[in-house]
């Protein structure tokens, strides 16, 4: 009977409730992101945006969006040169370029050496104005730019200004969420044999009458 009671007393416990989550892939870029279930889908705005999400609020009007373009400038550089890349081509002047598509934008912060999906990023934080109908709507945005291989991933979560705190952790959990098709391997011969072990045991030297050497 008391085994019987306790059971009871368990089954009448509240449960709580736990959030699933959606995970999404590009076909084209091989990028994958997870949000909530419950955010929704909707149309692109750029020709360059491959997700546009939304979380259902009708006061705070959170959105998350992904953004994905070609860009070769720096594909001869060995990975190794990734961090000064980034600083060179992804840092304030890249997001005064971004934002230009927005009315009265003010840049607050750019941090460098952070990171998104398998690389190195730099994130600002920013303020905008847009339309709604004829009302004028003021925004603030977190966003993230990487430049990975040879394209160029940049994400931005905003609401209106009086909600960002409120879903700042929600942002920050789709960003980590992030990651791109790999296409750096950790080893310079990739999955072959290393045949560049003692590579050098393939070159020689020896003085040359003159004095000089030849190889």
């Amino acid at each position: 009977m008391i085994r019987f009671l306790m059971a009871v007393l368990v089954l009448m416990l509240p449960v709580s409730a736990q959030a699933d989550y959606f995970v999404w892939q590009d076909a084209k870029s091989g990028l994958t992101m997870s949000f909530p279930d419950t955010w929704n889908v909707v149309h692109n705005q750029k020709p360059e945006d491959i997700l546009t999400i939304i979380a259902p609020s009708d006061h705070d009007q959170p959105v998350c969006k992904v953004r994905v373009h070609p860009d070769q400038r720096f594909v001869i550089y060995p990975p190794d040169f990734g961090r000064d890349i980034q600083k060179t081509a992804v840092s304030a002047p890249f997001w005064d370029s971004y934002l230009a598509q927005y009315e009265g934008y003010q840049l607050d912060r750019v941090y460098d050496g952070a990171g998104l999906g398998r690389w190195h990023a730099s994130y600002a934080l920013a303020s905008y104005s847009t339309h709604s109908g004829t009302v004028m709507q003021t925004r603030r945005a977190i966003m993230f730019a990487s430049l990975y291989n040879d394209k160029l991933y940049a994400l931005e979560c905003s609401t209106l200004n009086h909600a960002y705190e409120k879903w700042a952790v929600s942002f920050k959990d789709i960003v980590k969420s992030i990651d791109f098709k790999k296409a750096y391997h950790e080893f310079p011969t990739g999955e072959y044999a290393n045949f560049l072990k003692g590579a050098d045991h393939y070159f020689w030297s020896q003085s040359a009458p003159d004095g000089t050497t030849a190889y």
